[in-house]
């Protein structure tokens, strides 16, 4: 049966040739065929040429995610089909990177544009698998998916979230409230961490940053540490676990407080945790040998970027005024909407503003389980520059 089709205007589909899955509005010329949400259709240019597959959502800011492109031959056609060979090639994938390791069982499976599957984030939680949503379609295909997972990894867990956020936007049901659990244990680099798949800050734990953890725990070695938005305690303990001197981690939810003291505890380390609000305590802790510094997103898109930037130009100010002479700061943002070359930028001016000469050292990302297509750049959301202050 012909599938409906999604009409791109003149000159708009070059991105899509090169793989950029995800199609706003205004690329839109018009439709055939009366999609409805969550259909899978099929985009084609002005030219009528096919440029690939995937699933349509009106109401939402991108109309179409397109998952297959035409010149995959090697995938199945159907929505269900592509769904499995994604998830299983991006499996495949993770066990050539070594994951998941002796040391550590929590990782990304599925990185949502980068895999392919546009509005599907999986994280492997030690036994629990935690698919966030941010697409109708997910919703509709749920069966396909945990099959997917299963087949990938074994008979695990699934837990499923939708950022409440994106609900309304993209019309999906609301979940229902999940019954209050306990507590897992993921293992990260030989530490033991709680986490919490079912309500926990995203998917429960930060895969992301693991690789700029255990950078930070291979220079720690007999430095005072300061972790700022320390969570659960990953930077902070990391840097205990490489010899630190003394670690202090900040962070102004007590929850998350109450973790990193659990985590401290389970891996008989040294370091300790305050709630408070970082900005006011940065004011009277000292200077540190290392700063981290990794706040939570400031920016939710391009129309916070400007508040955003002048959000991070102030709270790097204030971390750099932390630094030793001499020391390093590891700081991060997660906010995609604020490029690597635009927060390398805020790095220098917040450097100039606290009258520090500042060297950049590297310019990291997200781990390696979080790949990044080319044509999406977007994607690269996570930066974590290291830099040393005079």
């Amino acid at each position: 049966m012909a599938l409906p089709i999604i009409r791109l205007r003149h000159g708009r589909a070059r991105p899509f040739w090169h793989g950029n899955p995800l199609v706003f509005s205004g690329a839109v010329q018009g439709s055939e065929g009366d999609p409805k949400a969550a259909d899978w259709v099929e985009v084609r240019d002005s030219e009528d040429r096919v440029i690939g597959t995937g699933w349509y959502h009106p109401g939402s800011l991108y109309q179409v995610r397109i998952t297959r492109l035409a010149r995959e031959t090697d995938l199945p056609d159907d929505p269900e089909g592509v769904i499995g060979a994604r998830i299983k090639a991006s499996a495949t994938r993770r066990l050539g990177m070594g994951l998941p390791a002796e040391g550590t069982n929590t990782w990304r499976l599925i990185n949502s544009e980068g895999d392919g599957l546009s509005g599907l984030t999986v994280d492997v939680l030690a036994g629990v698998a935690v698919a966030s949503e941010t697409a109708l379609w997910t919703e509709r295909h749920r069966p396909a998916i945990e099959s997917a997972i299963r087949a990938a990894v074994g008979d695990v867990e699934i837990v499923h979230r939708v950022p409440i956020a994106l609900k309304r936007e993209e019309g999906m049901a609301t979940l229902p409230v999940p019954e209050p659990h306990d507590p897992i244990e993921v293992i990260e680099g030989g530490l033991r961490f709680p986490a919490d798949p079912w309500r926990g800050q995203k998917t429960g734990f930060y895969c992301d940053q693991r690789e700029n953890r255990a950078l930070l725990r291979s220079i720690s070695a007999g430095k005072r540490v300061l972790d700022l938005f320390c969570y659960s305690g990953g930077f902070a303990l990391n840097a205990a676990a490489g010899g630190a001197t003394e670690v202090l981690g900040l962070d102004s939810s007590g929850p998350s407080i109450a973790m990193a003291i659990d985590a401290a505890q389970r891996n008989g380390l040294e370091a300790r945790f305050e709630e408070a609000d970082v900005r006011e305590r940065l004011s009277n802790c000292g200077r540190w040998d290392v700063v981290v510094c990794d706040p939570p997103k400031l920016a939710g898109g391009r129309a916070d970027l400007a508040a955003a930037a002048q959000r991070y130009l102030y709270l790097n100010r204030d971390a750099i005024g932390a630094v030793a002479p001499g020391g390093m700061l590891l700081t991060c943002s997660c906010s995609a909407a604020v490029r690597r070359e635009v927060f390398v930028e805020i790095l220098r001016d917040a450097a100039a503003q606290a009258g520090r000469r500042v060297t950049m050292l590297a310019v990291r990302g997200a781990a390696m389980d979080h790949p990044v297509h080319p044509a999406f750049p977007e994607g690269e959301y996570l930066k974590c520059l290291v830099a040393a202050l005079d």
